[in-house]
Formats: C-alpha cells, sequence, structure tokens
C-alpha cells in the first residue's frame, strides 16, 4: 500500500487550509470556521448533528464553531415547525454576502490547484477520492461507535 497518498492528501488538506484561514482572517473568522459557514450555505435549515456528520467532527467542535458564528452574526438558529426543540441553521444577511466571498476563494483554489489538469483527469482522480472519502467516513462512523482499545488492536494486527 502507498503511504505517500494520504500524505499527499493531508498536504494538499493542509495548504488550502492555510490559504484559507488566511484570508478568512481579514472578515473576522476564526480558523476552519468558513467550512461550517458554507456547509450552511449549501444546506440550508440543517441542524448540528448533521452540519457534524457532513464536515466528520464531533457534535462539540460544531457548537463551538456555531456559537461563534452566531455571536459574530453570520448564523442564526431557528426552531424547527415539527419539533420545536430542534434548532435549524440558516445564514444571516451577513453570512450570505460572507459567502460570496467564500466561494470566490473557492473558485481560485480550486482553478489554481487543477491548473494542470484536464478535464478527464480532474474526473478521473474525483472518482478515486470519493472512494477514500467513503472508506474514511466509513471509518470515521466505526471509531466512534467502538473504543480505541479495539481499534488499537485492529491496528497492531495490521501487516506493515
Amino acid at each position: 500500500m502507498n503511504k505517500e497518498i494520504l500524505r499527499e492528501i493531508g498536504k494538499i488538506y493542509r495548504g488550502l487550509n492555510s490559504f484559507s484561514d488566511f484570508l478568512m482572517k481579514s472578515i473576522n473568522l476564526e480558523k476552519g470556521q468558513y467550512q461550517f459557514l458554507l456547509r450552511v450555505k449549501e444546506n440550508p435549515g440543517i441542524n448540528q448533528q448533521d452540519l457534524s456528520s457532513i464536515l466528520l467532527v464531533d457534535k462539540t467542535t460544531t457548537a463551538k464553531a456555531i456559537k461563534k458564528l452566531v455571536a459574530k452574526g453570520y448564523v442564526i438558529k431557528k426552531n424547527e415547525k415539527k419539533d420545536r426543540r430542534n434548532l435549524n441553521l440558516h445564514l444571516t444577511e451577513k453570512g450570505k454576502q460572507t459567502c460570496i466571498l467564500l466561494d470566490q476563494e473557492e473558485q481560485y483554489a480550486t482553478k489554481f490547484s487543477l491548473s494542470e489538469m484536464n478535464n478527464s483527469e480532474q474526473d478521473k482522480i474525483l472518482k478515486q477520492l470519493n472512494i477514500i472519502s467513503k472508506n474514511v467516513t466509513q471509518l470515521y462512523q466505526e471509531f466512534k461507535k467502538d473504543n480505541e482499545e479495539h481499534f488499537i488492536n485492529l491496528i497492531k494486527k495490521e501487516e506493515i
């Protein structure tokens, strides 16, 4: 197995994340908050649990990020009509305006990052990354259910 694949994916993630964080400082967004904001934009009315599932982060991380985004005026929480206990997330006007810049940043980073790849190459790598993403999502869901000792034992059994 080629461990370099995940290392390269990690390097790409860190590089793009650092670039985004650098730009987000100018609009008072902290590290990684833009990811939550964009997912709320893409899924109006989403609840925090589903948002956590999409981003593969724990509920506490999501709660903290959303609390900050609400305090800064980017997001509002609305009670669900069917069940008043459920809170759904929506962008404020400030959040919608901010997402315009976030979309532009994403388009720029995408165009820059993929500039030397043709459409066929991009389609191929996307299919391969979707397979990796599906597997990682499954791993994430599994380890959230089980205890860490179970996975430590599994890892130790794997041949290197």
